[in-house]
């Protein structure tokens, strides 16, 4: 009898399955990090938005031609991204709009029928390119992608408001002051607004002089808001009732 008869025939060698984690983005690598480590993911969130202060500031002072980063305690670098709650917003939005730009790579997965009908329709590419399209992800992953132009719009968006509240600022807008230094005879003279303020100084702008001044915190007595100087209607009505003319 045939050797062939006796033996039984040899099951064929399975196919591999393809690696689930190989197509993964680096995003997706870190986010399982941060699921297994809760309290990194709270200090890395701290850690972002501290930075995204800085980079705001640095601009914004920039603009007043004062160095911030020489005049900040160790304790200003922890603290600089939560003096203003739109930073949080922000990132917020920046979450929100990275997940709406990984929606066309999704669709695909999800509808490879779709997909594979639709592919050859220019319309179809623009709206939901490939995973190869040079001029949609650059080579990179769609989620690496996606996460880096978050970053990069963020920085952007900081960058456009820093100069537009400095120049709000430079050109008299904001918040009149009047402000009171120790050992000082009454109250500085000038237009000042407030800049900002650190753990050690408290930023002026006079905008009458056009310049910056940085004024200790122990060397400060007090500082006043001033009242908005009235409304050329007002002014012209308290006139005419001083003199009497109903």
């Amino acid at each position: 009898m045939n050797q062939q008869d006796i033996n039984p025939a040899a099951p064929a060698p399975a196919e591999a399955m393809p690696d689930a984690g190989g197509d993964r983005s680096v995003v997706s690598r870190v986010w399982d990090v941060f699921r297994r480590e809760p309290m990194l993911l709270v200090t890395s969130s701290y850690v972002f938005v501290s930075v995204i202060g800085l980079w705001d500031s640095y601009w914004f002072y920039r603009r007043f031609d004062v160095q911030i980063l020489e005049y900040l305690q160790s304790s200003d670098y922890f603290v600089a991204g939560l003096r203003r709650p739109a930073y949080l917003i922000l990132l917020a939005w920046t979450l929100l709009t990275s997940v709406l730009a990984l929606w066309p790579e999704r669709w695909r997965r999800r509808h490879p029928g779709a997909t594979a009908r639709l592919d050859g329709r220019w319309w179809f590419r623009a709206l939901i390119p490939r995973r190869g399209d040079w001029w949609a992800y650059f080579g990179l992953h769609p989620e690496t992608m996606a996460t880096l132009a978050a970053v990069v719009m963020m920085a952007l968006v900081l960058f456009t408001h820093s100069g537009t509240r400095a120049d709000r600022i430079r050109e008299g807008g904001g918040q009149a002051v009047s402000v009171s230094v120790i050992d000082a005879r009454g109250e500085l003279a000038g237009d000042w607004r407030v800049l900002g303020t650190s753990s050690a100084f408290v930023f002026l702008w006079d905008v009458a002089a056009q310049r910056a001044e940085l004024v200790p915190t122990d060397a400060l007595a007090g500082i006043r808001p001033r009242p908005a100087p009235p409304a050329d209607g007002d002014a012209g009505a308290a006139a005419a009732g001083g003199n009497g003319v109903e």
